[in-house]
């Protein structure tokens, strides 16, 4: 019998070890947080009532990813929330940029800074999948 030990019980690990288990090895998966889901999960990190994930970058991999979903984790429940807005970065003086799903919204919030924001966006995109262009659009 073949046995794995995967050790971390995020995306990369759990998708890892589904992986093997779909080959058929025995799979013991080690976690040393208190929960698992590793940058896809969720908590009050700065005041209570505030959510935040705590790596929120994963999830628009997560989504474009064909190996998780070819899982069809739906079906057990899955559901990928989306926020209104995707970050906030404070800056000086109490000013924040914002990012919200709305390419034209975000682009007018930004000020002056505005213009050059679309043509950055749209150059690192499009080096990834069109799933992500499409999820992240």
């Amino acid at each position: 019998m073949n046995e794995a030990i995967v050790v971390g019980a995020g995306p990369n690990g759990m998708a890892a070890a589904v992986a093997l288990a779909q080959h058929g090895v025995v799979v013991t998966v080690l976690e040393a947080a208190e929960e698992i889901g590793g940058g896809t999960r969720t908590g009050e990190l700065t005041v209570p009532g505030v959510l935040h994930d705590h790596c929120s970058a994963v999830r628009p991999l997560a989504v474009a990813s064909p190996f998780l979903r070819s899982l069809g984790l739906e079906r057990y429940g899955l559901e990928w929330l989306w926020p209104d807005v995707d970050l906030v970065h404070p800056l000086e003086g109490g000013r924040a940029a914002v990012m919200v799903r709305s390419l034209e919204e975000t682009t007018c919030a930004l000020g002056v800074d505005g213009p050059a924001f679309p043509a950055r966006r749209s150059t690192s995109v499009t080096r990834s999948t069109s799933t992500v262009t499409r999820c992240w659009a």
